[in-house]
């Protein structure tokens, strides 16, 4: 990937990443990358999960949860939103940390915002490096509705623990919450979820037979 990247503050190329497991990417994710774009004017960048190495293995194989947020990305129709495969190439667990450090190691010069929920924010101090991380990027907080918690309140705990957020934004964002274990419980049981996936994605879930039942035992033991 050779992105054209928007200029910064500084006049270094500045972008956002947005990474998430996309188990499978859903209206939620659309919604939080129309927002971020909408309200920063910048480049996103989505980065799928490889292998994950804090949470579960997904259900859908790297490849497939790839194309699957490739389809949600191209419906956009949006230039300024890109996918990175870059995890979903590797065959060991992956941390963001190691994402961002290959891609300062390419483009120096980039000004990398992370942006993360709220709740996915309070977890940070158990993530890889995660001081070394922060000194890399400015996290960049969305507020959904229903969190447990305000990305302000978020971002205080962490520096009281000594965390270095300096810089770091918080942003509400109007997306639909919508919930991935449920999403797929109900395409385990044949259902649709026209309301809950883009069309695209709704569509390829269904040529592939995927979250079924038997489509998950097929998948698991080739997988990684």
């Amino acid at each position: 990937m050779s992105p054209t990247l928007a200029e910064g503050p500084s006049g270094s190329p500045r972008l956002i990443f947005f990474g998430g497991t996309f188990d499978p990417p859903h209206l939620g994710h659309v919604g939080i990358i129309k927002e971020l774009r909408r309200q920063t004017g910048q480049r996103l960048v989505v980065v799928p999960t490889g292998i994950p190495g804090h949470r579960p293995r997904p259900i859908a194989t790297p490849q497939q949860r790839a194309e699957m947020v490739d389809i949600a990305v191209r419906a956009l129709a949006d230039e300024q939103v890109s996918v990175c495969r870059w995890e979903v190439e590797q065959n060991h667990p992956c941390f963001t940390i190691d994402t961002v450090e290959r891609w300062l190691a390419e483009w120096p010069e980039t000004t990398i915002e992370l942006a993360l929920g709220s709740d996915v924010t309070a977890g940070l101090p158990t993530w890889k490096s995660a001081a070394r991380l922060m000194t890399l990027v400015r996290l960049l907080v969305f507020e959904r509705g229903g969190a447990p918690e305000s990305g302000e309140a978020v971002l205080t705990r962490l520096r009281q623990l000594g965390f270095p957020v300096a810089g770091a934004a918080v942003i509400a964002v109007n997306a639909p919450t919508v919930d991935a274990t449920r999403v797929r419980e109900r395409l385990a049981r044949g259902e649709r979820c026209d309301t809950l996936l883009p069309a695209e994605v709704g569509e390829y879930i269904r040529a592939h037979g995927l979250y079924r039942p038997e489509a998950e035992a097929a998948a698991s033991p080739g997988e990684g």
